[in-house]
Protein backbone atom coordinates (compact mmCIF):
# COMPACT_ATOMS: atom_id res chain seq x y z
CA UNK A 1 0.00 0.00 0.00
CA UNK A 2 1.02 3.27 -0.85
CA UNK A 3 1.90 6.08 1.38
CA UNK A 4 1.49 9.62 0.56
CA UNK A 5 1.10 12.80 2.90
CA UNK A 6 1.91 16.17 2.33
CA UNK A 7 1.56 19.27 4.67
CA UNK A 8 2.27 22.95 4.15
CA UNK A 9 3.36 25.30 7.07
CA UNK A 10 3.50 28.97 6.67
CA UNK A 11 6.40 30.48 8.17
CA UNK A 12 5.54 33.04 11.05
CA UNK A 13 7.30 36.48 10.57
CA UNK A 14 9.60 37.98 12.95
CA UNK A 15 9.77 41.86 14.35
CA UNK A 16 12.52 41.79 12.20
CA UNK A 17 10.95 40.80 9.63
CA UNK A 18 8.12 43.01 9.62
CA UNK A 19 10.76 45.82 10.07
CA UNK A 20 12.68 45.03 6.73
CA UNK A 21 9.00 44.67 5.40
CA UNK A 22 8.09 48.16 6.43
CA UNK A 23 11.32 49.73 5.77
CA UNK A 24 11.69 48.58 1.77
CA UNK A 25 7.86 49.04 1.22
CA UNK A 26 8.68 53.18 2.66
CA UNK A 27 11.62 53.44 0.68
CA UNK A 28 10.22 52.54 -2.65
CA UNK A 29 7.33 54.42 -2.02
CA UNK A 30 9.18 57.05 -0.75
CA UNK A 31 11.18 57.07 -4.24
CA UNK A 32 8.07 56.66 -6.85
CA UNK A 33 7.01 59.79 -4.99
CA UNK A 34 10.20 61.62 -5.90
CA UNK A 35 10.11 60.37 -9.00
CA UNK A 36 6.56 61.46 -9.79
CA UNK A 37 7.24 65.03 -8.38
CA UNK A 38 10.19 64.53 -10.46
CA UNK A 39 8.39 63.88 -13.47
CA UNK A 40 5.19 66.78 -12.74
CA UNK A 41 8.51 69.85 -12.18
CA UNK A 42 10.38 68.67 -14.84
CA UNK A 43 8.51 67.22 -17.72
CA UNK A 44 10.38 63.99 -17.97
CA UNK A 45 7.52 61.16 -18.60
CA UNK A 46 10.22 58.32 -18.22
CA UNK A 47 10.37 59.12 -14.66
CA UNK A 48 6.53 58.19 -14.49
CA UNK A 49 7.66 54.77 -15.83
CA UNK A 50 10.29 54.49 -12.83
CA UNK A 51 7.88 55.58 -10.52
CA UNK A 52 5.97 52.30 -11.40
CA UNK A 53 8.72 49.98 -11.84
CA UNK A 54 9.67 50.92 -8.53
CA UNK A 55 5.99 49.98 -7.32
CA UNK A 56 5.84 47.06 -8.80
CA UNK A 57 9.54 46.18 -7.29
CA UNK A 58 8.31 46.59 -4.01
CA UNK A 59 4.65 44.60 -4.46
CA UNK A 60 7.37 41.73 -5.66
CA UNK A 61 9.84 42.14 -3.26
CA UNK A 62 7.90 41.93 0.11
CA UNK A 63 5.64 38.82 -1.14
CA UNK A 64 8.84 36.84 -1.76
CA UNK A 65 9.41 37.71 2.06
CA UNK A 66 6.70 35.05 2.85
CA UNK A 67 8.04 31.60 3.34
CA UNK A 68 6.51 28.43 3.63
CA UNK A 69 7.79 24.68 3.39
CA UNK A 70 5.87 22.01 2.50
CA UNK A 71 6.21 18.09 3.73
CA UNK A 72 6.17 15.38 1.20
CA UNK A 73 5.82 11.92 2.38
CA UNK A 74 5.69 9.23 -0.65
CA UNK A 75 6.43 6.08 0.33
CA UNK A 76 9.48 6.06 2.28
CA UNK A 77 11.24 9.27 1.18
CA UNK A 78 9.98 12.66 2.73
CA UNK A 79 10.74 15.54 0.43
CA UNK A 80 11.32 19.05 2.00
CA UNK A 81 10.35 22.29 0.13
CA UNK A 82 10.91 25.85 0.66
CA UNK A 83 7.83 27.86 -1.24
CA UNK A 84 9.00 31.53 -1.44
CA UNK A 85 6.14 33.74 -2.35
CA UNK A 86 3.88 31.29 -3.24
CA UNK A 87 5.36 31.60 -6.55
CA UNK A 88 8.74 29.63 -6.59
CA UNK A 89 9.15 26.71 -5.31
CA UNK A 90 12.69 25.01 -4.17
CA UNK A 91 13.79 21.65 -3.28
CA UNK A 92 15.54 21.75 0.03
CA UNK A 93 16.69 18.16 0.33
CA UNK A 94 14.68 14.41 -0.23
CA UNK A 95 16.09 12.41 2.53
CA UNK A 96 15.26 8.23 2.78
CA UNK A 97 13.14 7.32 5.50
CA UNK A 98 14.22 3.87 5.97
CA UNK A 99 17.71 5.25 6.80
CA UNK A 100 16.49 7.22 9.91
CA UNK A 101 18.68 7.18 13.03
CA UNK A 102 16.76 8.86 15.66
CA UNK A 103 13.45 11.06 15.56
CA UNK A 104 12.24 12.97 18.52
CA UNK A 105 10.50 16.44 19.71
CA UNK A 106 12.70 19.13 19.50
CA UNK A 107 15.05 20.40 21.24
CA UNK A 108 16.51 16.79 22.09
CA UNK A 109 17.41 16.53 26.05
CA UNK A 110 21.19 16.01 24.41
CA UNK A 111 23.13 17.76 21.90
CA UNK A 112 22.94 15.72 18.38
CA UNK A 113 25.66 15.76 15.68
CA UNK A 114 25.25 15.98 12.45
CA UNK A 115 27.09 17.16 9.29
CA UNK A 116 24.26 19.13 8.04
CA UNK A 117 20.97 20.59 9.53
CA UNK A 118 17.98 21.45 7.55
CA UNK A 119 15.41 24.18 9.19
CA UNK A 120 12.23 24.32 8.10
CA UNK A 121 9.87 25.49 11.00
CA UNK A 122 7.47 27.88 11.53
CA UNK A 123 9.60 29.54 13.95
CA UNK A 124 7.70 27.63 16.52
CA UNK A 125 10.24 25.64 18.15
CA UNK A 126 7.87 24.25 20.85
CA UNK A 127 5.93 22.50 18.51
CA UNK A 128 9.54 21.39 16.48
CA UNK A 129 10.39 17.79 15.96
CA UNK A 130 13.84 16.53 14.32
CA UNK A 131 14.64 14.03 11.86
CA UNK A 132 18.12 12.33 12.21
CA UNK A 133 18.86 10.36 9.16
CA UNK A 134 21.66 9.24 6.89
CA UNK A 135 21.98 10.99 3.64
CA UNK A 136 24.32 10.34 0.15
CA UNK A 137 25.16 13.46 -0.46
CA UNK A 138 25.42 15.17 3.34
CA UNK A 139 25.80 12.48 5.27
CA UNK A 140 24.37 12.73 8.23
CA UNK A 141 21.49 15.24 8.27
CA UNK A 142 19.05 16.60 11.02
CA UNK A 143 15.81 17.75 9.77
CA UNK A 144 14.00 20.17 12.25
CA UNK A 145 10.37 20.65 11.07
CA UNK A 146 6.93 21.11 12.28
CA UNK A 147 5.09 17.92 10.85
CA UNK A 148 1.23 17.41 12.25
CA UNK A 149 0.03 13.91 13.46
CA UNK A 150 -0.26 12.50 9.78
CA UNK A 151 2.88 13.77 8.74
CA UNK A 152 4.45 12.25 12.06
CA UNK A 153 2.39 8.94 11.45
CA UNK A 154 3.31 8.96 7.89
CA UNK A 155 7.09 9.09 8.93
CA UNK A 156 7.12 6.56 12.01
CA UNK A 157 5.14 3.80 9.23
CA UNK A 158 8.66 3.83 7.25
CA UNK A 159 11.38 4.13 9.35
CA UNK A 160 13.55 0.77 10.05
CA UNK A 161 12.51 -2.22 12.13
CA UNK A 162 15.07 -1.31 14.94
CA UNK A 163 14.16 2.63 15.28
CA UNK A 164 10.27 1.80 15.55
CA UNK A 165 10.84 -0.75 17.98
CA UNK A 166 13.37 1.99 20.18
CA UNK A 167 10.38 4.84 19.59
CA UNK A 168 7.68 2.38 20.64
CA UNK A 169 9.63 1.52 23.75
CA UNK A 170 10.83 5.28 24.93
CA UNK A 171 6.79 5.71 24.54
CA UNK A 172 6.79 8.55 21.50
Amino acid sequence: MDNICEQLVEKKKTTADIVKMITLSLGLILGAAACMLASMYLGITFLVVIAVGLLALGVWLVSGMNVGYEYIVTNNEMDIDKIIGRRKRKRMITVDLSKADDFGKYPPEKNIESDTTVHATTGLEKNAHYLLVQHKDYGKVKVIFNPNEKIREAIVQEFPNSLSARLKHNGE
